[in-house]
Order: C-alpha cells, then sequence, then structure tokens
C-alpha cells in the first residue's frame, strides 16, 4: 500500500471537511473512492469511527479543528487523509457511500432532490443508468403554494404518457431510475442485503371528489434488461425481474403545506446487479367525469435509497 495520499486527494477530502465540496468536485470524489481500492480499505478501517470526532467539541470548535487537521493531513500518510475524509463524508452528506455495510451500518446509494442536473427524461423506462426518464413531467420551484421540502426545486408530475406514446386511458404517471449496484457485490453475499426507498410527495389543493395515492417501487434486475428496449414494455419490469416490492398506496392529502412520507424496502436475491427505482403518482378518482391522466399540481422531492445488511427472521 502507498503511504502518501495523491494531492488531488487532499484537496477533496479538504473540501469534504469543510463543506465546500462542489458538484464536479463531489462527483471527482465518488469516483476516488469507486476506483481506489486503497481509499476503500482505509474508508473501511475508519468506518466506526463516523462523525464521532464532530461530536467531541462544539460545531465551532469542531470546524477549528477540523482546519487546523487539514496541514496535518496534507503531510501525512494515507491512513491520516482516510481519517479526515470519514468525518467529511459523513458530515458533509456525500451523495455516494462506500462503507461496508456491516450489520446496523447504512450506505447512501443515491440522494436526489433535484437540485442540479439534467431534467428528466420523458421517453419512458430508462435503458440505462444514472438519469431519471418516464413520463411528462419537469423539476420546478415553489408552485402554487407548495414549497420544496429540501432546497429550492422539486420534481412536477405532468401526464401519464411519455414522447411517443399517447396513453389516453392512463391514470398513472411514473418517473424511473436505473442504479448500478455491481460495486456492492461484496455487501450482497449471503442474502443479507436489503435496500429501502424512501421520498415525500405532495399536491396543490383538489377537489373532495378526487383521489390520489403515491407509490414507490423497487426492481432488482441482472444485466440482462439493462440497455434493452424490452424494458419499455407494459409489465416486463415484474414478469422478469428477479424480485420486486410495492409499498402501499399513501393517499394524499388536500394540505399543500405538508409533505407525506413514503417508504419501500426490498431484500436482494443473488444476482442483483441493478436496480430499478420507480416513483409514481396515481389518479384514483372515481368520477368518470373527471381526467384522470393529468398531475400538474402533484410533486415529489428527498428521494433516497439506502442500503444495509439485516438478518433473515428465523421461521421454525
Amino acid at each position: 500500500m502507498k503511504t502518501d495520499a495523491p494531492p488531488e486527494w487532499h484537496r477533496l477530502f479538504n473540501a469534504a471537511l469543510n463543506d465546500e465540496l462542489d458538484d464536479a468536485s463531489r462527483a471527482q470524489l465518488a469516483v476516488v473512492l469507486k476506483t481506489s481500492a486503497e481509499a476503500r480499505q482505509l474508508w473501511f478501517l475508519y468506518q466506526d469511527n463516523e462523525c464521532s470526532l464532530a461530536e467531541l467539541k462544539p460545531r465551532a470548535a469542531t470546524a477549528k479543528a477540523s482546519r487546523s487537521a487539514i496541514s496535518w493531513l496534507a503531510w501525512r500518510p494515507l491512513t491520516a487523509a482516510a481519517a479526515g475524509l470519514v468525518l467529511g463524508l459523513f458530515c458533509a452528506s456525500v451523495a455516494w457511500a462506500y462503507v461496508a455495510p456491516s450489520s446496523g451500518k447504512v450506505i447512501a446509494l443515491m440522494q436526489e432532490s433535484f437540485e442540479s442536473g439534467p431534467s428528466p427524461l420523458v421517453v419512458g423506462v430508462p435503458t440505462g443508468p444514472g438519469k431519471w426518464s418516464g413520463d411528462f413531467s419537469g423539476v420546478v420551484g415553489e408552485l402554487e403554494g407548495v414549497k420544496p421540502a429540501s432546497g429550492k426545486k422539486m420534481l412536477r408530475f405532468l401526464r401519464g404518457d411519455y414522447e411517443g406514446r399517447s396513453i389516453p386511458s392512463s391514470h398513472s404517471s411514473d418517473l424511473f431510475r436505473l442504479v448500478d449496484v455491481r460495486p456492492y457485490q461484496r455487501e450482497l453475499v449471503g442474502g443479507g442485503a436489503v435496500v429501502q426507498l424512501t421520498a415525500v410527495f405532495n399536491a396543490v389543493s383538489f377537489s373532495e371528489d378526487e383521489t390520489f395515492n403515491a407509490t414507490l417501487t423497487l426492481f432488482a434486475l441482472d444485466a440482462g434488461l439493462v440497455g434493452n428496449e424490452m424494458v419499455k414494455g407494459d409489465n416486463v419490469l415484474s414478469t422478469e425481474s428477479l424480485a420486486f416490492s410495492r409499498s402501499s398506496k399513501v393517499v394524499m392529502d388536500r394540505d399543500p403545506a405538508t409533505w407525506q412520507k413514503v417508504s419501500n424496502e426490498l431484500r436482494l436475491p443473488a444476482g442483483t446487479e441493478f436496480l430499478m427505482l420507480r416513483i409514481g403518482m396515481s389518479n384514483d378518482t372515481k368520477s368518470k367525469d373527471k381526467r384522470r391522466d393529468s398531475f400538474a399540481g402533484h410533486f415529489a422531492d428527498k428521494v433516497q435509497l439506502v442500503l444495509a445488511r439485516r438478518a433473515e427472521i428465523p421461521v421454525p
């Protein structure tokens, strides 16, 4: 193992410690952790520290100590850099973590508040990872009395169809994202891996004779469906996935001041290489006189996906 970290690592760790990571540096730091076994090894060694250093002193004193530690880190071996990295990554809310999820530990696979990045694609189910795609939707700021749950932006559902496919009978608007979990194969061994998807939903006030429900769905996939247009077919995800789960429907209230949380979990079977996430809003209004394919007054925010290990319930 090398004894000194590359200078660029110090810059990234420094920024993480001081909560100064911009989008480019955040992405660069994620790449370093993803591609460097040396960095990950040391990350594993220091995972149990988490933010305990930050808890030893009040916030101001901790910030001062962290700044003092920066110059120390710049001259010490990679081990010292990793200690700073633990504090920085946990406390600066880096979106991707590479902690080995021993029992009780959690890996944040994705955190999305729609603050940056491109708008969701409107071409149906995505065939590759890293981008939101699905029915017509958009990213907006505060709108019609609804304020984002986090930051200044939120997802806005629009319609129940997407480019190239009109679905007059559709009564749901869905957004999908494919997540590559192949870097976590070590954590998936043994059947103990569980993923949890959470998000919050809101809506402008709507009439008493209308009913809207929010749901979250998780699909465990092997690589066979990735990059294949067949994934866009009706019911393909549910019939061809290794496993899937859908949350209970959460009935939307009529108060734009409240965000309602929805949660869903899936125990990952052997062979899982990708996860497909679906966040959806359905119009379950019974009246045939009401349009059921329009969702412009409905929103989602704070989408989070985490991985942990949890023993199965023993069955006699």
